[in-house]
């Protein structure tokens, strides 16, 4: 029997849905819908009962996700206290999302090679969605992301680390560098650049400079990766809105700039380190949440 069909199981009794069970596990309901009858043959019992579009343990599924909940912590603890015993070594797997990865992926990257060579470092870049399927599914062990697009539940972790300082950000030579003036509707005549902007700093950025409109419509390339979005701002004259840190490099090295914008709202991306609370606490985890402390110290963010 797999361990991955029980944890299968195992969302689908907490979603009550197959679509939304799906795409959590990252599947289509149809790989899920096979996983879960074969997990049914396997056992030889019903576990799941359909209602309509919402569906619901059996007296049998209840008592099998009641005790897989069990076996999977006792996998995972298993292979924690083995790990525990030796040098610090084996397979750590991190998420980054938008902001956290363009900022702190590379450093951290350099970090294990450096600190750690006998550890396997896997590293995944997505969407918020994406990482928190991964992280229920178990392929992810830990994930760093923008604390805002958390849904919070008994089941994870969550851990505030520091904040990345976000701004506005222009090619040294845009027409607006010069200006010794900027306010937002400037920026906004031209192409806006982002990655998904949040609730939260939509509403306050629209009420702090009075706009008529939410700034997310005025956006013209969104996207997960940054880096992307920095290298086109650099060749263009568009406007970069994000993670200062993104681009650091490329302000340092004279090609970009920062945008001071008339009565600036100061905004962080407050970033969190999320684990299941399932898993017992990794040493390889650790890893992760000591290179954030620290690359927050030194660069002594909010």
């Amino acid at each position: 029997m797999e361990t991955r069909k029980l944890a299968h199981l195992i969302e689908l009794a907490m979603t009550g849905s197959f679509s939304r069970a799906a795409a959590n596990l990252h599947l289509t309901q149809s790989a899920l819908s096979k996983s879960i009858q074969s997990l049914e043959m396997e056992l030889g019992a019903p576990l799941i009962e359909r209602l309509g579009r919402r569906c619901t343990t059996t007296a049998a599924g209840s008592l099998v996700v009641e005790r897989a909940r069990r076996l999977l912590v006792d996998v995972d603890n298993l292979s924690i206290g083995v790990k525990d015993e030796a040098v610090l070594e084996g397979t750590l797997r991190v998420g980054f999302g938008a902001g956290p990865g363009a900022c702190m992926s590379a450093d951290f990257i350099n970090h294990v090679l450096e600190a750690h060579p006998r550890v396997k470092l896997l590293v995944r870049r997505g969407t918020a969605r994406f990482l928190m399927s991964a992280l229920r599914d178990r392929s992810i062990d830990a994930i760093l992301i923008d604390a805002r697009s958390l849904v919070l539940s008994d089941e994870l972790v969550v851990e505030r680390l520091g904040g990345l300082a976000g701004g506005a950000i222009c090619r040294v030579g845009h027409p607006l560098a010069a200006r010794a003036a900027v306010t937002m509707q400037d920026l906004l005549q031209y192409p806006i650049l982002s990655t998904d902007v949040s609730d939260e700093v939509a509403t306050l950025t629209k009420e702090h400079y009075g706009l008529s409109d939410d700034v997310r419509h005025s956006t013209t390339v969104e996207s997960e990766e940054l880096e992307p979005l920095i290298a086109a701002t650099a060749r263009s004259d568009a406007i970069f809105f994000g993670a200062l840190a993104a681009a650091g490099e490329q302000i340092a090295a004279g090609r970009l700039r920062r945008i001071t914008v008339e009565s600036q709202l100061e905004v962080s991306i407050p970033v969190a380190l999320v684990r299941l609370a399932s898993k017992g606490e990794q040493k390889l985890v650790q890893v992760v949440r000591d290179f954030a402390a620290h690359w927050f110290e030194a660069r002594e963010t909010p």
